[in-house]
C-alpha cells in the first residue's frame, strides 16, 4: 500500500471518529435533557397531586357547613374534580403504584360519593352525609398533610424523584430515599374511613344469596349445559366461597357452575363460514335458556358480525323489563351451536321498586324538540346497585340522532340521557 493510500485512511478514519464522537456527545445532550424534562415533569405532577389534595381537604371541611343546595351541589362537584385530579396525578408517577390501594381506593371512593350526592334528588345534605364528608374530610387533611411534607422533602434535595430510565436504581439507590419508598410509607401509615353504602360506583355491594346446590347436582347441570354425560366431563377448577363456583370442560368448551346455577359456557374454536341467518339464532337461544332452566326472559337487544350472534334476554317484572338482571347468549352462525352464554349478572328475584309516575306524567318531562320513537318500562340498577324502576323513551333528536331519555317513575324526573 502506497503512503497517500495510508495517508487517506488515516484521514478518512480520524474524520469518521470525530464524526461519531460529535453524534454522540449530541445524543448524550439531548439523552440528559429528556432526563431533566422528565424529572421535571415527574415533580409538577407530584406537586399536582399534593396540591388537590389539599384542595379536596378544604372543599371537603366546607361541605360540612353548606345549607344553600345550590352552593352544595358546586362544591361537591369540585370535591368529586379534586379527588381525581389528586389520582391521576399519582398515577402518572415514575413507578408503580398499585401499593397504594388505601390512597388511591380512598380517593376514587371520595370523589365518587361527592359525585353522588350531586345527583341526588332533593339536593340537600342531610346529617348521615355530613358525617361521611366529616370523616373524608379529616382522611384528606392527613393526606394533604403528608403529601406536602414529601414535596417540601423534595424541595429541599431530601428525597429524590425515582428514575423512570433506570428502575433498578430505585430499589438500590444511595443515601438519598426515593419518593416511592417514602410514599409507601405514607400508605402504611394511612387510615381511611371505613366503607359505608350509597348510591355509587365504589360502594360496597351485598354478595347475593347462595344457593343449595350439591356437588352432584352442579356436576348435572353443567353436563346439560354442555350436551354430554357427567362422567365426560373434567372438572378444571373449584372456588372457595358461598357460591362455591366450579368450572368443568367437555373438549373446547368450559362450563361454570355456582351455587346460585349455570353462571357461563364458553368455547375456544374458531367459527367458520356462515351457514345459517343471524334471525334463526333467537330460536337457537331460547331452546338454550328454556332446556337450562331460564324461564320468562325476554329479548331485549339483538346483533351479529357475520360469524356470531349476540343476544340478550332480560326478566319481567310489572310489565317492565330489567336489563341489568339479564343473561347474554352467542350464537355462531356457522353451526347454529351456543358458542357463549353469560348469566353472571343474573337474577329472577323481584326488585322491591314502586311506580308512583304514569307514562303521560313522564313523557311531558321530554323536551320539546325531540319526537318519541318509543318508550317502554323498564328497571334498572343505579351506580351503586339499587334498582330504580324508570321510563326509556328512544327518541330522535334535532338533528336526527337516536337519543335514549330516561325518567325515574319514582320522582317523575329525568334520571339520564344517552346516545
Amino acid at each position: 500500500m502506497s503512503v497517500k493510500a495510508k495517508r487517506l485512511i488515516a484521514i478518512y478514519t480520524a474524520a469518521a471518529v470525530l464524526a461519531l464522537a460529535a453524534l454522540a456527545w449530541a445524543s448524550w445532550d439531548r439523552l440528559a435533557f429528556y432526563r431533566r424534562e422528565t424529572g421535571y415533569a415527574s415533580s409538577r405532577a407530584f406537586e399536582e397531586a399534593a396540591n388537590a389534595a389539599g384542595e379536596l381537604s378544604l372543599t371537603l371541611r366546607a361541605l360540612a357547613y353548606v345549607t344553600d343546595d345550590a352552593l352544595g351541589r358546586r362544591l361537591c362537584a369540585q370535591a368529586a374534580a379534586d379527588a381525581r385530579a389528586a389520582e391521576t396525578a399519582l398515577s402518572v408517577l415514575p413507578f408503580a403504584t398499585q401499593e397504594l390501594e388505601q390512597t388511591q381506593g380512598y380517593l376514587n371512593r371520595c370523589g365518587d360519593y361527592a359525585m353522588s350526592l350531586v345527583s341526588q334528588a332533593d339536593g340537600a345534605l342531610g346529617d348521615e352525609a355530613r358525617t361521611h364528608l366529616t370523616e373524608l374530610s379529616g382522611a384528606a387533611a392527613a393526606l394533604s398533610g403528608r403529601l406536602s411534607e414529601l414535596r417540601a422533602l423534595l424541595s429541599d434535595g431530601g428525597a429524590e424523584m425515582d428514575s423512570r430510565e433506570k428502575p433498578l436504581q430505585n430499589l438500590t439507590g444511595g443515601d438519598t430515599p426515593k419518593l416511592s419508598a417514602l410514599l409507601l410509607d405514607c400508605e402504611a401509615h394511612f387510615d381511611p374511613p371505613e366503607a359505608f353504602a350509597y348510591e355509587g360506583v365504589f360502594s360496597p355491594r351485598e354478595s347475593p344469596a347462595p344457593g343449595t346446590l350439591s356437588e352432584s347436582e352442579t356436576l348435572k347441570i353443567a353436563a346439560r349445559a354442555a350436551g354430554v354425560e357427567p362422567r365426560e366431563l373434567k372438572e378444571e377448577r373449584t372456588a372457595e366461597g358461598p357460591e362455591g363456583r366450579r368450572c368443568y370442560s367437555a373438549g373446547g368448551l368450559l362450563v361454570g357452575v355456582s351455587a346460585r346455577g349455570l353462571e357461563f359456557t364458553a368455547q375456544s374454536r374458531l367459527i367458520g363460514p356462515a351457514s345459517i341467518g343471524a334471525d334463526e339464532a333467537p330460536a337457537v337461544a331460547e331452546r338454550f335458556l328454556e332446556e337450562n332452566g331460564f324461564d320468562g326472559l325476554r329479548l331485549d337487544s339483538a346483533g351479529d358480525n357475520g360469524a356470531l350472534a349476540v343476544l340478550r334476554y332480560a326478566p319481567m317484572q310489572d310489565g317492565a323489563l330489567r336489563p341489568d338482571d339479564g343473561v347474554t347468549v352467542s350464537v355462531a352462525l356457522d353451526d347454529g351451536s351456543v358458542y357463549a352464554f353469560d348469566a353472571a349478572r343474573y337474577s329472577a328475584e323481584p326488585a322491591p321498586v314502586t311506580w308512583e309516575t304514569d307514562l303521560e306524567t313522564a313523557r311531558a318531562k321530554l323536551p320539546e324538540n325531540v319526537s318519541v320513537v318509543s318508550d317502554r318500562r323498564v328497571i334498572r340498577k343505579s351506580p351503586g346497585g339499587t334498582n330504580r324502576a324508570q321510563y326509556e323513551f328512544i327518541c330522535t333528536g334535532a338533528e336526527g340522532e337516536t337519543v335514549r331519555i330516561y325518567i325515574d317513575a319514582a320522582t317523575g324526573r329525568q334520571s339520564e340521557i344517552a346516545f
